[in-house]
């Protein structure tokens, strides 16, 4: 009887733990995980972020998109500085970018008639992504397909840092 009369205690504190764990932001969780493995190197990060004050330009990114990505609301445009490049290899071009007050970085993949789009918090940990096919409306990406491609993104421009 003694043993039956623990056994709430034993859920209470079960419960108890589980929503801590529930109730803590997963964000950190995730950013910390990530954050951690990160594919560009503080230098290559530098390296980018110099090209794109040096060579980039000043662009409008489309309403659509930061729409979709959860940046903006109602067809506001942001402005931000953007460096672009393009992989000789299969001619996709591979742009990045700075967006204003802090809100990270875009990156953007066009090949063939696609176009792939992540965006990320200021230490690279990917928020959301968007893919679509020219002439179409583009959707949002599930962040498990996400992950993949960002990370063969960020690769990239790993690769493209130590190079150039």
């Amino acid at each position: 009887m003694r043993h039956s009369q623990n056994r709430p205690i034993f859920f209470v504190i079960l419960a108890a733990v589980i929503s801590v764990f529930v109730a803590a932001p997963s964000n950190g969780f995730v950013r910390a995980g990530i954050a951690a493995e990160r594919a560009l190197s503080d230098a290559q990060l530098k390296k980018i972020d110099e090209w794109i004050a040096d060579k980039g330009r000043d662009i409008a990114v489309s309403p659509v998109m930061t729409d979709i990505l959860g940046l903006t609301k109602e067809d506001q445009t942001i402005s931000c500085r953007a460096f672009a490049a393009e992989d000789a290899a299969n001619g996709e071009i591979h742009q990045i970018y700075v967006l204003p007050e802090h809100k990270g970085y875009l990156a953007a993949r066009f090949h063939e008639d696609r176009v792939e789009v992540y965006w990320t918090d200021q230490d690279l940990v990917l928020k959301a992504a968007l893919s679509g096919v020219r002439g179409e409306l583009p959707a949002a990406t599930s962040f498990q397909d996400a992950q993949a491609g960002f990370g063969k993104e960020m690769a990239w421009w790993a690769n493209y840092a130590d190079t150039h």
